[in-house]
């Protein structure tokens, strides 16, 4: 039976919040950037504005731009939280000490989290269907979150190999760009039909790394 390695990552199931949430004095610009994170993985970064905030806060537009004057800054400070999270992740002591078979199910686990999230896309996904409308900071922390899961990934299916636990044709680094862009259509896919496409697809991952 698989176990699932989610140590370090915060998954995020609950629903926007409704119009009459009370917020907690310190907590504001947390829960913008919760809620901002939200609507971005349901909508796009083009998909919602401050309005969309407020009214799910029950705060005024003017609380917002005091902790992120432009939506780039709130944009930023999302992309950023999540690739700490990752990272966090990645230095885990569960992922530290599991086999590389078992850090491969835990990345596949890490995107199919986002179908238990009400049918979202992943944060790489989202960000680059929109990337070339985002601000120049917000693109920069995309292709850093994106270079460093690639690189983790390469590293997995690298020593991996060397290990003897898989066993597939060409380069590592291609391999990592092949799966990666699999988890990352799977999720598309499943919105329109069901989550089976996705599951589908991570089995036939594992056929094509030789698990």
């Amino acid at each position: 039976m698989t176990t699932y390695l989610l140590v370090g990552i915060e998954t995020r199931k609950e629903e926007i919040p409704k119009e009459d949430h009370k917020v907690l004095p310190g907590d504001t610009k947390e829960q913008i950037i919760n809620v901002g994170e939200n609507l971005l993985l349901n909508l796009g970064y083009n998909g919602f504005s401050y309005r969309h905030i407020s009214s799910a806060l029950n705060i005024r537009n003017a609380s917002i731009h005091y902790h992120f004057p432009q939506k780039a800054d709130l944009g930023v400070a999302i992309i950023k939280r999540a690739g700490e999270r990752f990272e966090k992740w990645t230095q885990s002591q569960k992922i530290q000490e599991a086999t590389f078979s078992e850090k491969l199910d835990a990345l596949f686990f890490l995107f199919r989290r986002f179908l238990t999230a009400g049918g979202q896309v992943c944060f790489a996904g989202s960000l680059q269907t929109d990337f070339k409308t985002l601000p120049v900071e917000m693109q920069m922390e995309t292709r850093a979150f994106i270079l460093n899961m690639l690189k983790w990934s390469t590293n997995l299916l690298k020593e991996g190999r060397e290990q003897g636990e898989f066993k597939y044709p060409g380069d590592p680094e291609n391999q990592a760009l092949v799966i990666l862009t699999s988890l990352q259509g799977a999720l598309q896919t499943a919105r329109v039909t069901d989550a089976s496409c996705f599951d589908a697809i991570t089995r036939q991952i594992k056929n094509l790394v030789g698990r």
